[in-house]
């Protein structure tokens, strides 16, 4: 890409088993490559392949345009870092398969935070919840009407897009 550096910097992770842990993954150069509805169910797909192969908990998630937050507790035998390398590397074939495109989609790290305790766990599925507002695709008057939050699974009991594990704390 023109103009664009890349910098493959290796972040260390602590992997902690059993706990909580918040990701966030942005899409490469922030292309908006999630306002299109079958790249979100290709996303999605492969979240619920990868839960199933890997057996994590997914808490909570939040789709936007150009990344994704989710919550999630890995099994004791598989790390976060191949949970998302299988997550991002299998739904990048996808739409790009279903697209017709060679491109790069995801940047090439993540972003992980431990949840440390009740208010840290609250703080997160808050967060992510209102991050629709906070990138105005939704107001707090019309927050339930955002189908791609696990919003939905919370506060109106709805698994149709997609049924995640909650664990009260």
């Amino acid at each position: 890409m023109n103009g664009y550096k890349v910098r493959n910097i290796e972040l260390k992770r602590f992997y902690v088993p059993g706990q909580i842990y918040f990701i966030t993954t942005i899409s490469e150069i922030r292309r908006k490559i999630f306002i299109d509805e079958e790249n979100i169910g290709i996303l999605l797909e492969t979240f619920q392949m990868y839960r199933e192969k890997y057996r994590f908990k997914l808490i909570a998630y939040v789709i936007l345009p150009d990344h994704f937050h989710f919550m999630i507790i890995p099994s004791k035998e598989i790390n976060i870092s191949k949970i998302m390398k299988g997550i991002k590397g299998s739904s990048a074939r996808n739409i790009n398969r279903s697209k017709g495109w060679k491109n790069s989609i995801w940047q090439h790290q993540f972003l992980d935070h431990i949840i440390r305790k009740g208010d840290d766990y609250k703080k997160h599925i808050e967060y992510i919840h209102n991050n629709p507002i906070k990138h105005q695709l939704a107001d707090s008057n019309s927050i339930q009407k955002y189908k791609w939050s696990s919003y939905r699974n919370y506060f109106l009991d709805d698994d149709s897009v997609f049924k995640v594990d909650i664990v009260p704390l």
